[in-house]
Protein backbone atom coordinates (compact mmCIF):
# COMPACT_ATOMS: atom_id res chain seq x y z
CA UNK A 1 0.00 0.00 0.00
CA UNK A 2 2.71 2.24 1.37
CA UNK A 3 4.88 1.54 -2.57
CA UNK A 4 1.36 2.58 -4.30
CA UNK A 5 1.30 5.74 -2.72
CA UNK A 6 4.89 6.64 -3.21
CA UNK A 7 4.41 6.05 -6.73
CA UNK A 8 1.32 8.29 -6.86
CA UNK A 9 3.28 11.13 -5.33
CA UNK A 10 6.18 10.45 -7.51
CA UNK A 11 3.57 10.91 -10.65
CA UNK A 12 1.87 13.77 -9.01
CA UNK A 13 5.58 15.65 -8.47
CA UNK A 14 6.12 14.64 -12.39
CA UNK A 15 3.01 16.12 -13.25
CA UNK A 16 3.74 19.45 -11.17
CA UNK A 17 6.89 19.54 -13.01
CA UNK A 18 5.47 19.45 -16.43
CA UNK A 19 3.20 22.01 -15.74
CA UNK A 20 6.12 24.67 -14.51
CA UNK A 21 8.85 23.08 -17.11
CA UNK A 22 7.62 25.08 -19.98
CA UNK A 23 7.48 28.16 -18.43
CA UNK A 24 11.03 28.22 -17.09
CA UNK A 25 11.77 27.26 -20.77
CA UNK A 26 10.01 29.83 -22.36
CA UNK A 27 11.60 32.33 -19.64
CA UNK A 28 14.96 32.28 -21.60
CA UNK A 29 13.79 32.22 -25.12
CA UNK A 30 14.66 35.66 -26.88
CA UNK A 31 11.82 37.82 -27.59
CA UNK A 32 11.43 40.35 -30.17
CA UNK A 33 9.51 43.61 -30.44
CA UNK A 34 8.91 45.38 -33.78
CA UNK A 35 7.36 48.53 -34.14
CA UNK A 36 6.17 49.01 -37.98
CA UNK A 37 6.35 52.75 -38.51
CA UNK A 38 5.00 54.39 -42.37
CA UNK A 39 6.90 54.73 -45.19
CA UNK A 40 9.32 51.70 -44.95
CA UNK A 41 10.58 52.23 -41.04
CA UNK A 42 10.73 49.65 -38.34
CA UNK A 43 12.15 49.52 -34.86
CA UNK A 44 13.30 45.93 -33.88
CA UNK A 45 14.20 45.30 -30.19
CA UNK A 46 16.06 41.85 -29.41
CA UNK A 47 15.93 40.51 -25.64
CA UNK A 48 17.89 37.34 -24.76
CA UNK A 49 19.88 35.98 -22.01
CA UNK A 50 23.66 35.71 -22.42
CA UNK A 51 26.63 34.20 -20.58
CA UNK A 52 29.67 36.58 -20.31
CA UNK A 53 32.92 35.22 -19.16
CA UNK A 54 35.91 37.40 -17.85
CA UNK A 55 37.52 39.09 -20.21
CA UNK A 56 36.75 39.38 -23.74
CA UNK A 57 33.68 37.57 -25.50
CA UNK A 58 31.92 37.13 -28.63
CA UNK A 59 28.56 37.51 -29.05
CA UNK A 60 26.43 36.95 -32.08
CA UNK A 61 22.92 37.22 -33.42
CA UNK A 62 20.97 36.91 -36.78
CA UNK A 63 20.31 36.75 -39.38
CA UNK A 64 19.01 40.01 -39.12
CA UNK A 65 17.29 42.18 -41.73
CA UNK A 66 19.00 43.40 -45.14
CA UNK A 67 17.50 46.64 -44.63
CA UNK A 68 19.39 47.02 -41.24
CA UNK A 69 20.45 50.40 -40.83
CA UNK A 70 23.96 49.71 -39.32
CA UNK A 71 24.68 53.13 -37.72
CA UNK A 72 21.34 52.80 -35.69
CA UNK A 73 22.34 49.54 -33.59
CA UNK A 74 22.31 50.09 -29.40
CA UNK A 75 23.51 47.15 -28.34
CA UNK A 76 22.95 46.70 -24.14
CA UNK A 77 24.54 44.04 -21.58
CA UNK A 78 24.44 45.19 -17.92
CA UNK A 79 28.10 44.77 -16.33
CA UNK A 80 29.65 44.97 -19.38
CA UNK A 81 31.03 47.11 -22.15
CA UNK A 82 30.74 46.50 -26.20
CA UNK A 83 34.46 47.24 -27.90
CA UNK A 84 33.57 46.31 -31.58
CA UNK A 85 30.77 45.68 -33.80
CA UNK A 86 30.84 43.52 -37.15
CA UNK A 87 28.12 42.57 -40.04
CA UNK A 88 29.07 39.35 -41.74
CA UNK A 89 27.81 38.34 -45.39
CA UNK A 90 25.68 36.01 -44.03
CA UNK A 91 23.45 38.50 -42.03
CA UNK A 92 25.22 37.86 -38.46
CA UNK A 93 25.66 40.62 -36.03
CA UNK A 94 28.63 40.15 -33.81
CA UNK A 95 30.53 42.60 -30.83
CA UNK A 96 33.47 42.18 -28.87
CA UNK A 97 32.46 42.53 -25.55
CA UNK A 98 34.74 42.95 -22.24
CA UNK A 99 33.03 41.91 -18.72
CA UNK A 100 34.36 42.03 -15.38
CA UNK A 101 32.32 39.10 -14.21
CA UNK A 102 31.69 35.31 -15.15
CA UNK A 103 27.60 35.67 -15.31
CA UNK A 104 24.22 35.43 -17.55
CA UNK A 105 23.09 38.96 -17.88
CA UNK A 106 20.19 40.26 -20.38
CA UNK A 107 21.54 41.13 -23.54
CA UNK A 108 19.06 43.97 -25.21
CA UNK A 109 19.93 44.87 -29.18
CA UNK A 110 17.80 47.84 -30.83
CA UNK A 111 18.15 49.13 -34.38
CA UNK A 112 16.09 50.45 -37.39
CA UNK A 113 15.41 48.54 -40.11
CA UNK A 114 12.65 48.36 -43.48
CA UNK A 115 11.20 45.69 -45.26
CA UNK A 116 8.16 45.39 -43.25
CA UNK A 117 4.90 47.75 -43.72
CA UNK A 118 1.33 47.78 -42.63
CA UNK A 119 -1.96 48.89 -43.98
CA UNK A 120 -5.47 49.25 -42.42
CA UNK A 121 -8.99 48.38 -43.62
CA UNK A 122 -12.29 48.26 -42.54
CA UNK A 123 -15.46 46.16 -42.95
CA UNK A 124 -18.89 47.65 -41.78
CA UNK A 125 -22.15 45.36 -41.22
CA UNK A 126 -25.44 47.76 -41.42
CA UNK A 127 -28.69 46.33 -39.56
CA UNK A 128 -31.71 46.20 -42.11
CA UNK A 129 -33.23 49.33 -40.70
CA UNK A 130 -30.60 51.30 -41.40
CA UNK A 131 -29.62 52.76 -37.59
CA UNK A 132 -26.98 50.44 -36.21
CA UNK A 133 -23.51 48.93 -37.56
CA UNK A 134 -20.77 47.30 -36.54
CA UNK A 135 -17.30 47.81 -37.47
CA UNK A 136 -14.07 46.22 -37.29
CA UNK A 137 -10.76 46.81 -37.70
CA UNK A 138 -7.87 44.98 -39.22
CA UNK A 139 -4.00 45.17 -40.37
CA UNK A 140 -2.74 44.01 -43.18
CA UNK A 141 1.02 43.52 -42.60
CA UNK A 142 3.23 42.78 -45.47
CA UNK A 143 7.04 40.81 -44.38
CA UNK A 144 9.60 41.64 -47.06
CA UNK A 145 12.30 41.96 -44.97
CA UNK A 146 14.40 39.28 -46.05
CA UNK A 147 14.12 36.59 -42.67
CA UNK A 148 11.21 34.80 -40.88
CA UNK A 149 9.90 36.47 -37.66
CA UNK A 150 8.83 33.66 -35.00
CA UNK A 151 6.98 34.75 -32.24
CA UNK A 152 7.37 38.21 -31.97
CA UNK A 153 5.29 41.38 -30.34
CA UNK A 154 3.87 43.85 -33.02
CA UNK A 155 2.98 47.53 -32.41
CA UNK A 156 2.00 49.10 -35.64
CA UNK A 157 1.78 52.96 -35.29
CA UNK A 158 0.44 55.78 -38.34
CA UNK A 159 2.47 58.48 -37.76
CA UNK A 160 6.47 58.66 -37.70
CA UNK A 161 7.60 59.52 -34.61
CA UNK A 162 9.12 63.01 -35.81
CA UNK A 163 9.35 65.26 -38.63
CA UNK A 164 12.84 65.50 -39.62
CA UNK A 165 12.60 69.77 -40.73
CA UNK A 166 11.41 69.68 -37.32
CA UNK A 167 15.06 68.21 -35.83
CA UNK A 168 17.38 71.08 -36.27
CA UNK A 169 14.74 72.93 -33.70
CA UNK A 170 14.77 70.75 -31.01
CA UNK A 171 17.85 70.69 -28.57
CA UNK A 172 19.93 68.08 -28.27
CA UNK A 173 19.01 64.85 -26.12
CA UNK A 174 20.55 63.39 -23.91
CA UNK A 175 21.24 59.47 -23.22
CA UNK A 176 20.01 56.77 -25.40
CA UNK A 177 18.94 58.62 -28.41
CA UNK A 178 16.52 55.08 -29.65
CA UNK A 179 14.45 55.89 -26.13
CA UNK A 180 14.09 59.71 -26.98
CA UNK A 181 12.72 58.27 -30.82
CA UNK A 182 10.26 56.46 -28.84
CA UNK A 183 9.40 58.93 -26.14
CA UNK A 184 9.11 61.88 -28.47
CA UNK A 185 6.12 60.28 -31.12
CA UNK A 186 2.80 61.25 -31.02
CA UNK A 187 0.74 59.13 -33.11
CA UNK A 188 -1.83 56.53 -33.47
CA UNK A 189 -0.71 53.30 -32.14
CA UNK A 190 -2.18 49.60 -31.92
CA UNK A 191 -0.20 47.03 -29.97
CA UNK A 192 -1.03 42.86 -30.64
CA UNK A 193 -1.44 41.90 -27.04
CA UNK A 194 0.10 38.10 -28.51
CA UNK A 195 2.76 37.19 -30.32
CA UNK A 196 2.71 36.18 -34.10
CA UNK A 197 4.99 34.36 -36.58
CA UNK A 198 5.40 36.78 -39.88
CA UNK A 199 6.95 34.95 -42.36
CA UNK A 200 9.26 36.11 -45.40
CA UNK A 201 6.94 37.47 -48.21
CA UNK A 202 3.70 36.89 -46.09
CA UNK A 203 0.51 38.88 -45.70
CA UNK A 204 -1.13 38.47 -42.57
CA UNK A 205 -4.42 40.46 -41.65
CA UNK A 206 -4.60 41.26 -37.90
CA UNK A 207 -8.45 41.80 -36.18
CA UNK A 208 -7.07 45.22 -34.19
CA UNK A 209 -10.53 45.66 -32.49
CA UNK A 210 -14.48 45.51 -33.04
CA UNK A 211 -17.12 47.83 -32.17
CA UNK A 212 -20.71 46.82 -31.98
CA UNK A 213 -24.09 48.42 -32.11
CA UNK A 214 -22.32 51.59 -33.70
CA UNK A 215 -25.45 54.74 -34.25
CA UNK A 216 -25.94 55.99 -37.57
CA UNK A 217 -28.10 58.00 -40.09
CA UNK A 218 -28.86 57.64 -43.95
CA UNK A 219 -27.98 60.97 -45.05
CA UNK A 220 -29.03 61.46 -49.18
CA UNK A 221 -26.79 64.85 -49.72
CA UNK A 222 -26.47 66.63 -52.90
CA UNK A 223 -23.41 68.90 -53.57
CA UNK A 224 -23.34 70.15 -56.75
CA UNK A 225 -20.63 72.00 -57.08
CA UNK A 226 -18.84 69.14 -56.37
CA UNK A 227 -20.43 66.24 -57.78
CA UNK A 228 -22.44 67.61 -60.73
CA UNK A 229 -26.12 66.68 -60.41
CA UNK A 230 -25.48 62.91 -58.20
CA UNK A 231 -27.41 62.82 -55.22
CA UNK A 232 -24.99 60.94 -52.90
CA UNK A 233 -25.98 58.25 -50.20
CA UNK A 234 -24.13 58.25 -47.44
CA UNK A 235 -23.87 56.96 -43.61
CA UNK A 236 -23.19 59.67 -41.31
CA UNK A 237 -21.85 58.28 -37.51
CA UNK A 238 -19.48 60.34 -34.89
CA UNK A 239 -16.34 58.21 -33.50
CA UNK A 240 -17.41 58.91 -30.03
CA UNK A 241 -17.29 56.68 -26.88
CA UNK A 242 -20.06 57.69 -25.70
CA UNK A 243 -21.57 56.18 -29.00
CA UNK A 244 -19.44 52.82 -29.09
CA UNK A 245 -16.15 54.01 -30.75
CA UNK A 246 -13.54 56.94 -29.28
CA UNK A 247 -10.75 54.60 -31.14
CA UNK A 248 -8.31 57.08 -33.38
CA UNK A 249 -8.84 55.63 -36.87
CA UNK A 250 -6.57 55.93 -39.25
CA UNK A 251 -7.22 56.02 -43.16
CA UNK A 252 -7.69 53.16 -45.33
CA UNK A 253 -10.30 51.32 -47.46
CA UNK A 254 -13.90 50.46 -45.93
CA UNK A 255 -16.57 47.93 -47.79
CA UNK A 256 -19.75 47.98 -46.26
CA UNK A 257 -21.97 45.13 -45.88
CA UNK A 258 -25.99 45.01 -45.10
CA UNK A 259 -28.29 42.20 -43.79
CA UNK A 260 -31.05 41.60 -46.30
CA UNK A 261 -33.96 39.34 -46.89
CA UNK A 262 -33.71 35.45 -45.33
CA UNK A 263 -30.42 36.89 -43.65
CA UNK A 264 -28.57 37.31 -46.74
CA UNK A 265 -25.61 39.19 -46.44
CA UNK A 266 -25.39 41.96 -49.32
CA UNK A 267 -22.13 44.12 -50.27
CA UNK A 268 -23.77 48.36 -50.76
CA UNK A 269 -20.75 50.29 -51.10
CA UNK A 270 -16.64 50.77 -50.80
CA UNK A 271 -15.01 54.46 -49.68
CA UNK A 272 -11.80 55.08 -48.17
CA UNK A 273 -12.35 56.16 -44.53
CA UNK A 274 -10.15 59.07 -44.04
CA UNK A 275 -8.22 59.48 -40.64
CA UNK A 276 -10.72 60.49 -37.68
CA UNK A 277 -9.43 61.18 -34.12
CA UNK A 278 -11.74 60.63 -31.61
CA UNK A 279 -15.03 63.50 -31.15
CA UNK A 280 -15.04 63.99 -35.28
CA UNK A 281 -17.93 62.81 -37.66
CA UNK A 282 -17.32 61.06 -40.82
CA UNK A 283 -19.55 59.86 -43.55
CA UNK A 284 -19.08 56.63 -45.74
CA UNK A 285 -19.95 57.01 -49.35
CA UNK A 286 -22.18 53.86 -50.21
CA UNK A 287 -22.89 55.36 -53.91
CA UNK A 288 -25.47 57.38 -55.92
CA UNK A 289 -28.95 57.30 -54.55
CA UNK A 290 -31.20 55.47 -57.52
CA UNK A 291 -34.15 57.55 -57.23
CA UNK A 292 -32.78 61.14 -56.45
CA UNK A 293 -31.40 64.13 -58.61
CA UNK A 294 -30.20 67.08 -58.92
CA UNK A 295 -29.91 70.07 -60.96
CA UNK A 296 -27.75 73.08 -59.67
CA UNK A 297 -28.39 76.28 -62.29
CA UNK A 298 -26.83 80.09 -61.37
CA UNK A 299 -29.82 82.40 -62.20
CA UNK A 300 -27.66 85.77 -61.82
CA UNK A 301 -24.20 87.03 -61.67
CA UNK A 302 -23.11 90.67 -61.85
CA UNK A 303 -19.98 92.79 -60.61
CA UNK A 304 -20.96 95.76 -58.05
CA UNK A 305 -18.76 98.62 -57.56
CA UNK A 306 -17.55 97.99 -54.28
CA UNK A 307 -15.66 95.01 -55.59
CA UNK A 308 -18.29 92.72 -54.47
CA UNK A 309 -20.05 89.81 -57.02
CA UNK A 310 -23.67 89.11 -56.46
CA UNK A 311 -25.17 86.20 -57.26
CA UNK A 312 -27.77 83.31 -57.52
CA UNK A 313 -28.76 80.21 -57.78
CA UNK A 314 -31.44 77.87 -57.83
CA UNK A 315 -31.41 74.01 -57.12
CA UNK A 316 -34.10 71.55 -58.03
CA UNK A 317 -34.57 67.91 -56.38
CA UNK A 318 -36.28 65.65 -58.60
CA UNK A 319 -37.52 62.25 -56.35
CA UNK A 320 -38.93 59.42 -58.61
CA UNK A 321 -39.51 57.43 -56.06
CA UNK A 322 -42.74 56.62 -53.88
CA UNK A 323 -41.98 57.66 -50.49
CA UNK A 324 -41.05 60.89 -49.31
CA UNK A 325 -36.69 61.65 -49.02
CA UNK A 326 -34.99 64.59 -47.12
CA UNK A 327 -31.98 65.77 -48.88
CA UNK A 328 -29.17 67.47 -47.70
CA UNK A 329 -27.70 70.31 -49.67
CA UNK A 330 -24.70 71.67 -49.29
CA UNK A 331 -23.51 75.49 -50.80
CA UNK A 332 -19.68 76.24 -50.76
CA UNK A 333 -18.59 80.21 -50.31
CA UNK A 334 -15.37 82.12 -50.42
CA UNK A 335 -13.59 85.14 -48.86
CA UNK A 336 -16.14 87.39 -47.05
CA UNK A 337 -19.79 86.05 -47.83
CA UNK A 338 -23.37 87.10 -46.50
CA UNK A 339 -26.66 85.43 -47.86
CA UNK A 340 -29.37 88.43 -49.09
CA UNK A 341 -32.41 86.26 -49.79
CA UNK A 342 -33.07 82.26 -49.42
CA UNK A 343 -36.08 79.98 -49.57
CA UNK A 344 -36.59 78.09 -47.96
CA UNK A 345 -35.19 80.31 -45.19
CA UNK A 346 -34.26 77.90 -42.84
CA UNK A 347 -30.33 76.76 -43.83
CA UNK A 348 -27.65 75.70 -41.49
CA UNK A 349 -24.65 78.32 -41.18
CA UNK A 350 -20.28 77.59 -41.07
CA UNK A 351 -17.41 78.56 -41.22
CA UNK A 352 -17.37 78.38 -45.52
CA UNK A 353 -20.77 77.22 -46.59
CA UNK A 354 -24.46 76.22 -46.02
CA UNK A 355 -26.66 73.38 -45.51
CA UNK A 356 -29.91 72.78 -46.81
CA UNK A 357 -32.25 70.02 -45.19
CA UNK A 358 -35.12 69.49 -47.57
CA UNK A 359 -37.87 66.66 -47.60
CA UNK A 360 -38.83 66.02 -51.08
CA UNK A 361 -42.21 64.57 -51.27
CA UNK A 362 -42.52 60.80 -53.93
CA UNK A 363 -42.50 61.70 -57.44
CA UNK A 364 -42.15 65.36 -57.04
CA UNK A 365 -39.81 67.96 -57.07
CA UNK A 366 -37.87 70.69 -54.74
CA UNK A 367 -36.87 73.76 -55.37
CA UNK A 368 -34.42 76.15 -53.36
CA UNK A 369 -33.29 79.40 -54.61
CA UNK A 370 -31.12 81.96 -52.86
CA UNK A 371 -29.07 85.27 -53.73
CA UNK A 372 -25.84 86.36 -51.89
CA UNK A 373 -22.48 88.31 -52.52
CA UNK A 374 -18.95 87.69 -52.05
CA UNK A 375 -15.99 89.84 -52.21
Amino acid sequence: MSKKIGIIFLLAEVAVLCLYLPLLVRAQEPITRITIFPNNLNLVEKISIIKLKVGINEITIGPVEKGMILDSVYPQAEGCQFLEQEYSSNSLLSWKVRSEKEEETTLRVVYLTTGLDWKVSYQVAVDKEDRFMDLSAWATVENKSGVNFSQVYLTLTTQLPWQIEQEAEKPASRGNPLESYLSDSQNFSYSVTYPITLRLGEKKRILLFTARGIPIKKVYLFDGAKYGEEVREELLLKNSPDLGLGTPLPQGPVYVYKMGLGDKINFIGQDILPETPPEREVRIFLGEAKDLKGERVQTSYQQLPTSEKEFSYKIILYNSANLSMTVQVVEHFYGEWTILESRPENYIKEENLVVYEVEVPGGQKKEIQYKATTK
